[in-house]
């Protein structure tokens, strides 16, 4: 079940929320699908299912790259967020990515099981093994990460450079194999917004984000 939150006096809303419940392509979301790069001849549904939980579920054991992507023109100011764990990470950078692509001006953010990077920026410890809420808000050139609520890197666009401007996450690397499983993944486009300026979507009208005791998943099965 898909809610819409309120969000009592907050002004920021939500542009977009992908709930885990299909994949992410699935054409039964409409206007609401992403496109997905995945390696010719394979299918998503090889690489990806979704859990009985309401996951995105994603094995990449061999060189195939799946990563699901919608594209916008302006994302200078944009706050994008998911709730992820990670279970496996070979090692080879964008194996697992949540990512601002935007030109010369792209923004990604590569998971391991014990610790997040920003590319061209510092790194923060975390264990990805258990489910964790990563926020990755951009501001013009600047770059602020969040883990559960509390700020953890700082950093600039550009690390790297795409062709695509668009909302991206997934599998990306032929060179790496993991395993990560996502509970919900949001964005806006219409600013860069702190967890106490913008709640995530499974925050409670007038509640700050911090550590809730509610998953994105409990809110589905209501």
């Amino acid at each position: 079940m898909v809610l819409a939150l309120a969000y009592g006096a907050f002004a920021a809303s939500w542009e977009y929320i992908y709930d885990g419940t299909k994949l992410p392509d699935d054409p039964a979301l409409g206007d609401k699908a992403w496109k997905v790069f995945i390696t010719k001849g394979a299918k998503t549904s090889e690489v990806c299912e979704i859990t009985p939980e309401g996951e995105l579920h994603i094995t990449d054991p061999s060189d195939r790259v799946c990563f699901f992507y919608r594209e916008h023109k302006d994302l200078s100011h944009t706050t994008l967020e998911a709730r992820v764990k990670v279970l496996s990470q070979s090692g080879a950078p964008y194996t697992i990515c949540l990512e601002i692509e935007d030109g010369a001006d792209t923004t990604y953010l590569c998971l391991f099981p014990d610790h997040i990077t920003l590319v061209g920026g510092p790194s923060y410890e975390v264990d990805l093994t258990k489910y964790h809420t990563l926020r990755m808000v951009r501001k013009g050139k600047d770059v602020i990460v969040y883990v559960d609520g509390k700020k953890a890197i700082e950093g600039k666009v550009g690390g790297d450079t795409s062709s695509r401007h668009a909302i991206t996450f997934g599998a990306g690397s032929t060179g790496g194999t993991g395993e990560h499983y996502w509970d919900y993944v949001a964005y806006t486009t219409k600013g860069a917004f702190s967890p106490d300026e913008l709640p995530s979507p499974t925050a409670p009208a007038g509640v700050e984000r911090r550590t809730l005791p509610i998953t994105w998943g409990e809110i589905k099965r209501m």
